[in-house]
């Protein structure tokens, strides 16, 4: 098989100091931090991330990836509130949760592209595990801010080890969206995987033409999605988690299999610069 890398010119967005206004724990193993920052990252869409790091400190070297929950103006003085949701899993995020109101940051972003919501579309069916709720509460809540007669309905996914991985669910409620969810211990919703909870649902009801699925999660999930969206024919935008030393494109290690321009060829691109969203048509899912 003829295989190619695409090459992608460094693009950096501006880097920018910001500061912890609140670090909360909302579940045993997760956190929402919010920050104080420069109105522009107000503009980010869903999808997008920052890649940000202590300013006092240089362990752990690299910085860490973070999808955007919510950024929005402040209603009083200038700039704009981001929030962020993490699972504390490593030493990074450990030393995250342990930052206090007052302590800055260091942000590189908005990074990447983000999900493409058509003006037209009538149905969203949006599917989330574990941290990758974030970039999909974002999704929803910027398609409940439509006018209510572009505004989708929308069936939002949830799937978790178990009820302690569920996020954000009073807030799809309030969005508009209609949710469902899976654990893997049975201790709420479906028991199993939230990739079966998807297929009953699309099962048990006729999704309309211009259906769309959006979907965040580890791979595994991601690659399960892939099939049941093709046999429902219906577009699948899949956001990608990767590891990432960089965020723009620098260190090339994010790299995932994508179609080439024939049957035989087979290409690269950067999670962090040409995604973390994608096309899942483009994807080579059994090649990662």
């Amino acid at each position: 098989m003829r295989r190619t890398v695409q090459n992608s010119p460094i693009i950096r967005s501006s880097e920018c100091r910001v500061e912890v206004i609140a670090n909360t724990q909302i579940a045993p193993e997760y956190f929402s931090m919010r920050l104080a920052g420069p109105a522009r990252l107000a503009r980010f869409r869903p999808g997008q991330f920052l890649m940000l790091r202590p300013t006092d400190d240089l362990d752990p070297l690299l910085p860490r990836a973070m999808s955007i929950r919510r950024a929005r103006r402040r209603v009083r003085g200038a700039g704009c509130e981001v929030e962020i949701l993490y699972k504390v899993c490593g030493r990074g995020t450990t030393r995250l949760s342990a930052m206090g109101q007052g302590r800055s940051l260091r942000v590189v972003g908005p990074l990447g592209n983000g999900f493409d919501a058509p003006q037209r579309a009538i149905e969203v069916v949006l599917i989330a595990g574990g941290v990758g709720v974030p970039p999909i509460a974002a999704l929803v809540e910027t398609l409940a801010d439509r006018a209510p007669t572009r505004r989708p309905a929308m069936t939002v996914l949830l799937g978790g080890r178990s009820q302690a991985d569920l996020l954000c669910v009073s807030d799809l409620r309030r969005a508009g969206a209609v949710v469902h969810v899976a654990t893997e211990d049975g201790s709420a919703g479906y028991t199993g995987m939230v990739t079966e909870l998807l297929a009953q649902h699309l099962d048990a009801r006729r999704v309309t033409r211009d259906a769309r699925l959006y979907a965040c999660g580890p791979y595994p999930m991601l690659t399960a999605i892939a099939p049941i969206a093709e046999q429902y024919n219906l577009p699948y935008q899949a956001s990608l988690e990767a590891n990432m030393a960089c965020g723009f494109g620098a260190c090339m290690g994010c790299v995932v299999p994508i179609k080439g321009d024939d049957e035989r060829a087979q290409t690269y691109r950067l999670v962090c610069k040409d995604g973390p969203v994608f096309d899942s048509r483009t994807i080579l899912w059994d090649e990662q």
